[in-house]
């Protein structure tokens, strides 16, 4: 049974872990949320109705933050969802979910990055169908209550799994633990992954959140054949390669490369007020200059909220 979690001790642990000092990011959105408390949340420019196509081999979809809806063949996957309008009361998104997950007839994997708010974002996997398996970083257990999914992994790096043909392989990554601000100080480096997902002769790779690390993404270009890479753009820096658990621009292109993808899908922006939102698509302006540099615009593949593209058919 799912252990209860009252609505008041949720409330403070998560404004202790928004207001904590692990991230100066995460209260810069709390601040810029603040203010928009009473303000309606924008809908997104488009929204996913047929999160299911015929006869396709690679779709993408872009829920918003780090939410894709991602089609390989028959199966269909969704990576940190976050389908909330708020992440702990206090931080508000920018822009509605580009997704009613109503419209999901199944979900045959859910992965989570890591333990964040915003990336295993309770409210959201209620939403959710709950016919497959749910992936979660080794160290994550004891934040997982039982949301009533068939099956419930948790996985170390390099650890992989085989379900009906697909193949999924937790990956390291470089980002920071912890869910409520103080929890950094045991776990260490649990709690956190990328995740490599191969079926049918299709593979693609969710970095998550992370930092760039040249020789972590190496040995995943080494080990695996990536069509799609899935990296972060903000928060952060946009100049350089980004910061330490958040990649800029750059830095995902650095990734991209590494790791020999055919297609970059930039995520992790435009959805939360990061505390200077004057041009919130700024990281996806950059990203698109930087590709032009290096003659990649083809190989970037830019999303609005919402907005779904067969790469593969």
């Amino acid at each position: 049974m799912r252990s209860a979690r009252p609505a008041v001790v949720a409330s403070l642990l998560s404004i202790s872990l928004l207001l904590s000092g692990c991230s100066s990011y995460i209260s810069r959105i709390v601040l810029q949320s603040l203010g928009r408390l009473g303000q309606p949340i924008p809908a997104a420019p488009h929204m996913i109705t047929t999160p299911v196509l015929p006869n396709t081999s690679l779709a993408v979809s872009w829920v918003g933050h780090a939410t894709v809806l991602l089609q390989i063949h028959d199966k269909i996957f969704i990576t940190d969802p976050f389908l909330t309008n708020t992440i702990g009361i206090l931080a508000k998104r920018s822009v509605r979910p580009g997704l009613d997950p109503a419209f999901l007839p199944n979900v045959d994997f859910t992965l989570i990055s890591h333990i964040h708010f915003d990336h295993f974002n309770y409210g959201s996997l209620d939403m959710l169908p709950k016919n497959g398996v749910l992936a979660i970083p080794q160290g994550a257990a004891d934040y997982t209550p039982d949301f009533g999914f068939k099956e419930v992994s948790e996985l170390k790096p390099w650890q992989m799994i085989e379900r009906d043909g697909v193949r999924v392989t937790a990956v390291p990554v470089q980002d920071f633990t912890g869910r409520y601000g103080f929890d950094g100080a045991w776990l260490g480096t649990l709690g956190y992954t990328g995740y490599v997902i191969e079926y049918q002769g299709i593979t693609v790779f969710f970095a998550g959140d992370t930092g760039y690390n040249p020789e972590l993404f190496k040995e995943i270009g080494r080990r695996f054949k990536i069509d799609l890479a899935i990296a972060p753009i903000a928060p952060g820096s946009l100049v350089g390669i980004g910061g330490r658990v958040h990649t800029g621009p750059l830095g995902a292109l650095a990734i991209f490369k590494d790791v020999g993808a055919k297609y970059l899908l930039p995520v992790h922006y435009g959805t939360l007020f990061y505390g200077s939102d004057a041009n919130p698509n700024e990281p996806m302006d950059r990203l698109r200059e930087a590709a032009a540099q290096q003659n990649l615009s083809d190989r970037v593949i830019g999303l609005e909220v919402g907005e779904q593209r067969v790469l593969f058919q």
